[in-house]
């Protein structure tokens, strides 16, 4: 029996690696997401502060859910449930969910602000209790915040060269939540920030700064440290070392190829791992972009 099962455990692992193909990405993908079928674009990664799982999300077309997976992309399944869909996110709309990250209290923020053509009028950042992946199929919203941009004045914009207001990055960092604009006029982005978020009304982020990322941004992360900020482009991953209260201080980047890529994590203070559209996960270290 045991041998058996042990061959089917290999014959699984030969599979998934065999969907590789290895020769067309500039760094060689160490694994994939098991079920791409229900993780079907993993538009974000958000590694957990209390559990050793890394969360993902589907963008727009699917249900308000959730997923866990291990470092390798094996999706984290509750024994008990039978039929597993994710963890549901109870009173929540996926309108366009495109990132996520921890706020500084542990809880789980989902933006809904996926916005390709400029026009909603809805944006909203969800806060939500993280779940215990190993034992819950749903959790609930603790708030929503309603939000605006504050230069946005035409839904959608007359000119395509100023449709600068889609969102797919959020990130905090010393008591901010920062959001990153994915630019489809030019490669320069707007980086936003809110101060507190409130719910029950409409919050407004101030414009922090801009600045050209040679590429459209896709996906942010803090280290566990708070040292470093990591921003992923569909060409490039950059490397923002945090000075002070600034989270944009020295930066460094480095040329990627790895198919449309769509989220990043650090999974500790000197690795993060990419996630592409086909579902193939990537590490790399600080060490390697920095040099």
């Amino acid at each position: 029996m045991i041998k058996i099962i042990l061959m089917f455990v290999l014959s699984v692992y030969s599979e998934n690696n065999a969907q590789i193909d290895r020769s067309k990405y500039s760094i060689e993908p160490y694994s994939v997401i098991s079920d791409t079928k229900m993780v079907d674009e993993g538009s974000t990664l958000a590694k957990s502060p209390a559990y050793d799982v890394i969360w993902t999300l589907n963008d727009s077309g699917d249900i308000a859910r959730i997923f866990a997976m291990d470092i390798n992309g094996k999706l984290i399944k509750p024994s008990w449930v039978k039929k597993y869909n994710g963890v549901k996110v109870v009173d929540a709309i996926n309108i366009d969910w495109e990132a996520m990250t921890f706020d500084e209290n542990g809880d789980i923020l989902i933006c809904d602000c996926g916005n390709n053509y400029n026009y909603r009028r809805d944006l909203s950042i969800y806060r939500v209790s993280e779940p215990n992946p190993y034992y819950a199929d749903q959790t609930g919203i603790i708030a929503k915040y309603s939000f605006k941009l504050p230069d946005q004045n035409k839904f959608p914009p007359e000119d395509k060269l100023d449709w600068n207001f889609d969102i797919e990055s959020i990130f905090v960092y010393n008591g901010y939540v920062y959001l990153i604009s994915k630019n489809r006029g030019n490669t320069t982005a707007k980086i936003y920030r809110f101060k507190n978020l409130k719910p029950f009304e409409m919050n407004i982020p101030e414009i922090y700064k801009t600045f050209d990322f040679k590429s459209m941004v896709t996906d942010a992360s803090v280290s566990p440290d708070k040292k470093n900020i990591a921003v992923l482009t569909y060409n490039y991953i950059w490397i923002f070392e945090t000075d002070g209260e600034n989270p944009f201080g020295k930066y460094y980047y480095k040329d990627i190829s790895l198919g449309q890529c769509e989220g990043v994590s650090f999974i500790n203070n000197e690795e993060i791992i990419i996630s592409n559209e086909e579902g193939y996960l990537f590490r790399i270290s600080l060490k390697e972009i920095k040099k």
